[in-house]
């Protein structure tokens, strides 16, 4: 009955915890073992991967920096295929979320507001801080994960996450002294 409590309780308390600043990978440890750290790994990773792809599409449709455009090329190619891995594993199958939070979805609609070089800006930022939650989540996973192919697909991951998030910081280039 408490196993059933506390499935119930991170059912309800996941989409509200990024809002009370809880990290998604204290979130995953909070519930390991649960099989509610499972649900809120694949929740995340959906949102995530999703988001790269909305926003760099976005960044395709209106920016003609060459870098930043074939950085965004990378995470649509990139991104799309983790989430065609995701949803063949039989493990994630059933934990997919319907689509974007309110967080994601409201970054999403502010990216779309920008162009030029304020567009590039918050372009960059955003895959930077997005990158580093998605790494703090992989690598709770990759430690903790208590569903071995959903583990497995985080530890595979995590190195191209990084990946990700060095090239992301890469283009931030310099910043002048404040």
């Amino acid at each position: 009955m408490n196993r059933r409590r506390l499935i119930l309780a991170s059912t309800l308390l996941l989409p509200a915890m990024p809002a009370f600043a809880q990290s998604s990978s204290s979130l995953l440890n909070l519930f390991a073992g649960t099989g509610a750290g499972a649900n809120a790994f694949v929740e995340r990773v959906t949102i995530a991967s999703n988001f790269e792809v909305d926003s760099s599409k976005t960044l395709l449709e209106k920016s003609i920096h060459p870098q930043i455009r074939d950085y965004a090329t990378r995470m649509i190619a990139d991104h799309t295929a983790i989430l065609a891995e995701l949803r063949a594993l039989p493990d994630a199958a059933t934990r997919l979320p319907a689509g974007l939070d309110d967080r994601t979805q409201e970054k999403l609609i502010r990216l779309r507001t920008f162009e030029g070089d304020e567009l590039n800006r918050w372009y960059v930022q955003m895959q930077v801080d997005g990158h580093k939650e998605t790494v703090e989540i992989f690598e709770a996973y990759a430690a903790n994960g208590e569903v071995p192919r959903l583990k497995e697909f985080a530890q595979r991951h995590l190195p191209s996450m990084r990946a990700h998030l060095a090239a992301a910081e890469a283009l931030q280039g310099p910043r002048p002294p404040q």
